[in-house]
């Protein structure tokens, strides 16, 4: 019984050992630069225009066997959608500056909130008393002869 206790033992230590030895990938930054493309017109032939591409288009597939197979470069679909979805392309390449912190409504809330201000918080936080304005008040069901009914309200 021991024998195969050390067995596993060895077996796990030399597994492990070997998975320390993987490499990580390393982590993907997604950068884009201007490439030239051809964009002749009838007065300018020779009309030159730059578009934005994401860097990691330009690499061939290293898991490809051939270079130019149907598979993107990994990351490539990721960035190439980051790109279409920002307001400024231009921003990819350099940031815009941030602009100032809404820092005083939330202050302000938070104040109120601590010091158990009176103003109300909308619609849904009803009266202090537990009811709230949005229920419904039971009314005694009818017969059609109009007298009370015995047992359950009707329900709408």
């Amino acid at each position: 019984m021991t024998i195969s206790v050390s067995r596993h033992l060895c077996f796990a230590t030399a597994l492990l050992a070997l998975a320390g030895c993987a490499d990580i990938p390393p982590d993907h930054e997604a950068t884009y630069s201007y490439y030239p493309v051809p964009a002749p017109t009838a007065r300018h032939p020779d009309r030159v225009r730059y578009v934005l591409v994401p860097d990691s288009c330009q690499i061939p597939d290293p898991t490809a066997s051939v270079p130019t197979g149907l598979y993107l470069p990994p990351g490539c679909a990721n960035d190439h959608n980051l790109l279409r979805m920002t307001e400024r392309q231009q921003d990819l390449v350099k940031g815009r500056p941030l602009g100032r912190a809404p820092a005083a409504p939330t202050a302000r809330a938070a104040q109120r909130y601590i010091n158990g201000g009176d103003m109300p918080l909308g619609a849904s936080a009803g009266k202090p008393g537990g009811a709230t304005p949005a229920t419904t008040e039971e009314e005694s069901a009818q017969t059609p002869g109009g007298a009370p009914a015995q047992g359950k309200p009707s329900q709408r």
